[in-house]
């Protein structure tokens, strides 16, 4: 099971990567614990006559059995169902919050991996790497956690081969002395340190380890050439164990858990791929020009990212750097460094026992885990043998050997079987956008400046030719349980992502508009009103002004018009010359020009003449 993501989407429905390893440990832990009852049912009635040193014995195996049982039962109930929650996997690196600022140092590495279009591989080192990584060439491009424990179990199976060896030959030449027990002690006291110590968590130094197993190595051919003389030497000195021996269930265990060792390279080898054959980053470079501020460009940037989560998710933002303008000139930076939501890589997991066995991915970690149950079930059959002879009085040196390696090879091929089943393969997109430039202040001012109505200024950053780099590139992440750290292990470039991105942000930069002018609807309808009630006003001042001319006018001539009148009149009273029939002089209303009796229209203005 899993956390659903998105119910619109079952991608993030994770199949249980244990069900395999599960149904060993299941199997195994009822062997243990039915193996615990029957010995404590067994030693059930002696005990109730009377405490003894026998009965107390086989009673701490049956406990150890059921401990050791319901241990393996829990561990495999704790497996279940398996949660994958929003947050994992874990980050490549450490998470910006949103809308701020910053970088980290596995940020900035996670950058030059796109700039170089390479994923780095550690180098491995030492003499037995270097054998290892010769038989095994595409070792390199696997996860260094897989590195690790291949190294490991490398050196493990070169130091119990050269054990066992060594083991052989002492045996050879020395089973029938008195030194024949002492054989067995030594080899299993030098031996046991090299199966017991858990492969879950291997050495995350690789040189130490390399320097360690080829100094192991080395003790284990001395021991090889010079035991047998040693042990001719110090024969004679040594105390008898009388009919203490270990040999034969020593050299067992010493098969069975290089059988072990080799299962595991099989497993490990299926799980290689070749090395990478695709451009590892899609980069596209352009020049921009625009007058808008830079951070224009990150806020669409941020736009259109949001219109790519995938599954809804938001991407997890690793670095982000605003572009700072301050002055009238001068330079800038900026960028935005993002990876998209994880999701799983499909047929990556064994569904069954049945798609384990006919895949051959996961056919020998199947095996794997198959030998570590017939392991356990050897030991815990063993211990109840052992029990048995502890009751009867008989010797128990062979037996309880016996019981004790298998038990721990079980073990030994269970935690090398847990880290393979334990895999999650990922795929995601890394998206960068980086912009360089230099910037220039300017201030606009658009409009009649003398005699408009209307006028508009603005304070503009102009950016010439403007450096924009874009990388994208398709990643493959590889986590080992829920929990652990995340490796990169391949990349690919995405041409057509990268190209698309860049051109629009390039077609956002060179459309925005360096004037300010009223965009919405309701400024518009409101510059409309504004504009008829300033027409409606100018038209009436307009004829207002043309009234009070016409009408000055009129009161200048017709006053001029009765004072001649007035003359005239004297003039008549008084007698003088002047006939009564002479028209008289008129005046156009209009424009005040002179008219004759018998003129019906002006000859200055063209208008109609009065009676």
């Amino acid at each position: 099971m899993s956390y659903e993501f998105n119910p619109e989407s079952a991608v993030f429905e994770f199949p249980n990567p244990y069900k395999v390893e599960n149904l060993s440990l299941i199997v195994s832990a009822t062997f243990m614990i039915l193996g615990g009852i029957f010995t404590m049912l067994t030693v059930r009635e002696r005990l109730g006559h009377g405490l003894d040193r026998h009965a107390v014995l086989v009673a701490a195996i049956a406990i150890l059995l059921l401990l050791f049982g319901i241990g393996l039962l829990g561990w495999a109930f704790s497996q279940l169902r398996y949660f994958f929650g929003r947050n994992r996997p874990a980050s490549l690196a450490p998470l910006l919050a949103n809308d701020s600022d910053g970088s980290s140092a596995t940020a900035t590495q996670l950058k030059e991996t796109l700039r170089q279009n390479a994923v780095t591989w550690r180098e491995p080192s030492g003499a037995l790497n270097g054998l290892l990584y010769s038989w095994l060439p595409h070792l390199i491009f696997a996860p260094q956690k897989i590195q690790d424990a291949a190294q490991k179990q490398f050196h493990t199976f070169l130091s119990l081969s050269a054990t066992l060896l060594s083991f052989l030959i002492c045996w050879f030449l020395f089973g029938r002395g008195e030194a024949s027990g002492w054989i067995g002690l030594i080899y299993a006291a030098f031996a046991a340190p090299q199966i017991l110590p858990k492969l879950r968590h291997p050495a995350r130094n690789t040189n130490e380890a390399a320097q360690s197993g080829a100094k192991n190595l080395i003790v284990l051919v001395v021991m090889a050439l010079l035991g047998p003389a040693i042990l001719a030497l110090l024969a004679s000195h040594l105390p008898s164990l009388g009919q203490l021996s270990i040999n034969g269930a020593l050299a067992l265990a010493l098969v069975c858990a290089l059988i072990g060792c080799w299962a595991f390279g099989i497993a490990l080898k299926n799980q290689l791929q070749p090395s990478p054959q695709a451009v590892g980053s899609a980069r596209v470079m352009e020049t921009l020009t625009m007058n808008a501020h830079p951070n224009k460009l990150i806020e669409e940037l941020d736009r259109i990212l949001m219109t790519r989560w995938y599954s809804r998710i938001p991407n997890r933002r690793y670095a982000r750097q605003s572009p700072n303008v301050v002055g009238q000139q001068g330079r800038f930076t900026a960028d935005i460094f993002e990876e998209t939501q994880p999701r799983p890589q499909p047929n990556r997991t064994a569904t069954g026992v049945g798609h384990a066995l006919a895949t051959p991915q996961f056919r020998w970690i199947a095996v794997l885990s198959g030998l570590a149950s017939f392991y356990l079930f050897l030991g815990t059959v063993a211990a109840v043998l052992l029990a048995r002879d502890i009751l009867a009085g008989e010797a128990i040196s062979t037996t309880a050997t016996f019981a004790l390696s298998q038990l721990a090879v079980g073990m030994f091929c269970g935690e090398a079987a847990h880290m393979l089943w334990g895999r999650f393969d990922f795929v995601s997109e890394l998206i960068w956008v980086d912009l360089n430039g230099s910037f220039e202040s300017a201030h606009v001012k658009l409009g009649n400046q003398i005699s408009g109505n209307i006028q508009t200024t603005k304070n503009v950053i102009n950016i010439e030719e403007m450096t924009m780099r874009v990388w994208v590139s398709e990643i493959d992440t590889v986590i080992f349980g829920k929990d652990d750290w995340r490796q990169l292990i391949g990349m690919r470039g995405l041409q057509d992502t990268a190209d698309e991105l860049a051109t629009a942000l390039k077609a956002f930069g060179e459309t925005r508009s360096m004037v300010v002018a009223p965009t919405s609807a309701a400024d518009l309808e409101r510059a409309q009103q504004i504009g008829a009630l300033h027409q409606l006003a100018g038209g009436a001042a307009t004829r207002e002004g043309e009234t009070a001319h016409i009408a000055n006018l009129l009161t200048s001539k017709l006053g001029a018009a009765t004072m001649e009148d007035k003359a005239e009149s004297k003039t008549d009273d008084s007698g003088s010359s002047g006939s009564s029939g002479t028209p008289k002089s008129l005046f156009c209303t209009g424009c005040g020009g002179g008219l004759d009796a018998n003129m019906r229209f002006c000859s200055a203005c063209g208008k109609a003449v009065a009676q």
